[in-house]
């Protein structure tokens, strides 16, 4: 046989005539018992198969312990329906001597009983040996048509034979059988488990629910319960589905439908921040009909042994790709920000003229020059192991011109009206206001940082 699949859990074998072998070497969860079942179907439908050998590690008993009544309905509504629809017509279960011949009207066997012929045997060779011989065939076509008269008659029983009788009496045939392994003793075999079938009304029982499906109305080919299976097990693939139209339908409206953001308020540092309070200020004071306000949470420098979330320095670069008017950091980060800061001596000077004295004394002018900025890189690469080589930077390139790049704001109560929580265990709260230097609007990034300090201070 060329094997196809082999792994701890499974094994499948296809013989190149018509034949699939699976055989499940062990149960360790759920994938090892539902895999190995699906890729036979699918290698059944590629081969054409006609037969299916399935060689199981446990007993009869013990199988049936280890399949949950979720595996069950998953057998009856998925894997057989499924199997059904291929060229599989019958299915052979290696079991123990002591099963072996008996019929396959026990779980989990009778699921498959019902749509292929079906045998219990004792070994992978036997169940070769049968479809060479031919004896997987179908039995008399006037066994099949039997009725459950004829059925209690070919089985030596009374019309009024109960339950318990029929499966006494076909224990009894049965195991009279079992120890022929002859061609001719295992056709009387499938004969009898088909006389047994009709007589114990299984037979009517499922050409009842067949005429039952037949006449209950159905919507694209399935009836209401079928649907109602169908969507228990395959309930999350939809749910995936709207996802991701959601999501697209976000981004095609943010991309090409909604308006552009008018103006900006981006906050990089270690804080947490409800974006309520200022949300509410660009909008109801300042007039502003779409205005975008975010924050990203940043350690540096990292003195403090604290974490950052992933990807936070690659998040507060793109945002400022959105050119925002405001940016707001904390006084151990906004150093490190230097070359996107714009003067705002204009704003300092405005709030001199229109806070109290102290009001106005709350306030604190941040002042950095280039060769400033280039001194804090150089000691953070020494200090947290970049390596480029810091030792031969000249600081005499860089400009000592210093620009008043922020209005540092350190009352606690303030920082916590706007929105703020500081995360340094070591510092105080504290804020830095700062224009980016390529904001659309100059004027309005002024007025924004002015009207919301005057309204907390």
């Amino acid at each position: 046989m060329e094997a196809i699949f082999d792994s701890e859990a499974f094994n499948l074998r296809f013989d190149g005539d018509s034949t699939l072998l699976l055989s499940i070497k062990a149960y360790g969860n759920r994938d090892d018992f539902r895999t190995p079942l699906m890729h036979a179907v699918e290698l059944i439908k590629k081969h054409k198969c006609r037969n299916l050998i399935i060689e199981d590690a446990c007993t009869p008993s013990d199988l049936y312990k280890q399949i949950s009544e979720a595996d069950i309905k998953w057998l009856k509504n998925i894997v057989v329906p499924k199997l059904a629809a291929t060229s599989c017509e019958h299915i052979f279960f290696v079991v123990d001597e002591e099963s072996a011949g008996t019929g396959c009207d026990d779980m989990p066997f009778s699921l498959f009983a019902s749509k292929f012929r079906t045998d219990k045997v004792v070994s992978e060779k036997f169940a070769l040996m049968m479809i060479a011989n031919g004896c997987g065939e179908e039995v008399d076509p006037g066994i099949r048509s039997m009725t459950v008269k004829q059925a209690l008659e070919y089985m030596d029983l009374p019309e009024n034979a109960n339950d318990f009788a029929i499966d006494e009496r076909f224990w009894v045939l049965s195991k009279q059988l079992r120890g022929d392994n002859s061609p001719e003793g295992k056709r009387k075999m499938a004969e009898l488990s088909e006389a047994y079938d009709i007589a114990s009304g299984r037979r009517d029982e499922r050409v009842a629910k067949e005429q039952q499906r037949e006449a209950e109305r159905k919507f694209l080919g399935k009836t209401g319960d079928e649907w109602r299976t169908y969507l228990s097990y395959t309930w999350y693939k939809y749910l995936i589905a709207i996802v991701l139209i959601v999501l697209a339908g976000n981004l095609i409206y943010t991309v090409f439908m909604r308006p552009g953001y008018d103006s900006g308020y981006l906050s990089i540092g270690h804080f947490e921040y409800e974006t309520d309070y200022v949300e509410r200020f660009l909008t109801s004071r300042l007039g502003y009909k779409n205005p975008m306000v975010s924050i990203v949470d940043i350690v540096v420098p990292n003195d403090q042994g604290q974490s950052q979330k992933a990807y936070a320095d690659q998040t507060a670069s793109t945002l400022l790709l959105s050119c925002p008017n405001v940016l707001v950091f904390d006084e151990a980060t906004m150093p490190y920000y230097y070359s996107e800061l714009a003067d705002v001596s204009s704003v300092y000077q405005y709030l001199r003229e229109n806070l109290t004295p102290d009001q106005f004394s709350m306030l604190v002018p941040v002042y950095m020059s280039e060769r400033d900025a280039a001194q804090v890189l150089i000691d953070y690469d020494r200090e947290y192991g970049a390596e480029p080589d810091i030792e031969q930077v000249d600081l005499s390139d860089y400009d000592d011109t210093s620009v008043m790049v922020g209005i540092l704001l350190k009352d606690e109560a303030a920082v916590t009206a706007l929105g703020y929580h500081n995360l340094w265990p070591d510092y105080e709260p504290s804020l830095v206001f700062s224009v980016y230097t390529q904001t659309m609007d100059y004027v309005d990034s002024e007025t924004i940082i002015m009207q919301l300090l005057r309204s907390v201070l």
